[in-house]
């Protein structure tokens, strides 16, 4: 069996992907589709890239368009996939959401022909797809919802794969258990240090935390983890790296999914899920962006390793044992990924006894598999 990899958010969900995709035994790359949905301080534009925001994709059949090394994103649009495409080992393919999930589902069963796929795995790293619309953590459940009705409204066999529960901050890890067994949920073997290694060096550069997080955990990392610009706490434990498979139908049913199947655009699916979940990522996005345009983002120096001490110090208090690098990012206003990347080399010259990708240990001394 062949199977075309789905990334149900975008960026991290890729770089998860491709790990699972390469444990499939098959020939070649996996192929990964995924949206161009960054966080701003890779993309400083709200809401998803099209097709149309791209010079240099690369059309391998009417509505299969490839993300190279060489694809640009144009004028102030920014985009994670170019990078993603050279370091990765996989084949990138773009879901452009502009004709909802009506285009969404074109692209992806245009997809399947091309490269004789015989089914489907749609991708979510925290497991926050599985929403009843109603949970209160939710924040963000366009992007995954509208990737899970394209998915089943092709008609093609699909499964929604569920690992690192919870790390994204929004449904616990309990609630997405309860789910996972009302769909009889298939347990696949866990993601471990030998499945990540292939992706984890991405993590040095990309700020997804969830993905990031995951990695982290399936090479051994345990504990509690301060995440987030609100610095809410998630744990990493064993179950976080557990892998599992659910009919893609039987959770679209009960999710806001089953209302996007027929969304023609994406303005049409973000009225729809903002009218059953009172929430839009795109609106808080477009906050969150005038808010970093007003200020200079921040380049960390040596001169901050002072307050990044501080603040794993505040971290430890509060009962984390580490502190996410995104975390840290957003505490010293390292808002840009030129920013974000000096703090990931600062941290790794300066204090790499208590930096890993992704991480940062919230007491100094030997790492160890805490």
């Amino acid at each position: 069996m062949r199977t075309l990899i789905v990334a149900a958010g975008g960026g991290g969900d890729a770089i998860t992907g491709a790990a699972i995709g390469g444990r499939q035994g098959t020939s070649g790359l996996p192929v990964v589709m995924t949206y161009s949905w960054d966080r701003l301080m890779i993309d400083p534009l709200p809401g998803p890239r099209i097709a149309a925001d791209f010079t240099g994709l690369h059309q391998l059949a009417p509505h299969v368009l490839e993300v190279v090394a060489t694809t640009t994103p144009i004028g102030s649009a920014g985009s994670s996939l170019p990078r993603l495409a050279a370091e990765l080992p996989a084949r990138l393919l773009l879901l452009d959401p502009s004709g909802g999930a009506v285009g969404l589902a074109r692209q992806i069963a245009a997809a399947v022909e091309f490269f004789q796929f015989d089914d489907i795995d749609l991708i979510d790293v925290g497991g926050d797809a599985l929403t009843d619309g109603a949970d209160p953590g939710l924040r963000s459940p366009l992007a995954d919802q509208l990737a899970l009705a394209a998915c089943v409204r092709t008609g093609i066999p699909a499964r929604l794969l569920i690992t690192g529960a919870g790390l994204d901050g929004e449904l616990p890890a309990a609630v997405i258990a309860e789910r996972l067994a009302r769909l009889d949920a298939q347990h696949l073997p866990p993601l471990d240090a030998e499945a990540i290694a292939p992706v984890r060096q991405v993590f040095g550069w990309h700020p997804s935390e969830a993905s990031g997080l995951l990695a982290a955990a399936a090479a051994g990392r345990r504990g509690k983890v301060e995440v987030r610009d609100a610095g809410d706490h998630v744990e990493m434990t064993d179950a976080t790296t557990m892998l599992s498979a659910v009919d893609a139908k039987r959770a679209a049913d009960m999710t806001p999914a089953v209302h996007l199947a027929v969304a023609p655009s994406l303005d049409n699916a973000e009225r729809m899920i903002r009218e059953v979940t009172g929430i839009s990522e795109i609106a808080y996005e477009t906050k969150k962006a005038a808010r970093l345009a007003a200020h200079q983002a921040h380049e960390p120096t040596t001169a901050d390793l002072p307050a990044v001490d501080r603040f794993a110090d505040d971290a430890r208090a509060h009962g984390a044992d580490f502190v996410s690098v995104r975390r840290l990012s957003e505490l010293l206003g390292a808002t840009t990924l030129p920013a974000f990347g000096a703090l990931t080399d600062l941290l790794s010259t300066d204090r790499a006894e208590r930096y890993e990708f992704s991480l940062y240990r919230t007491a100094s001394g030997r790492r160890s598999l805490r």
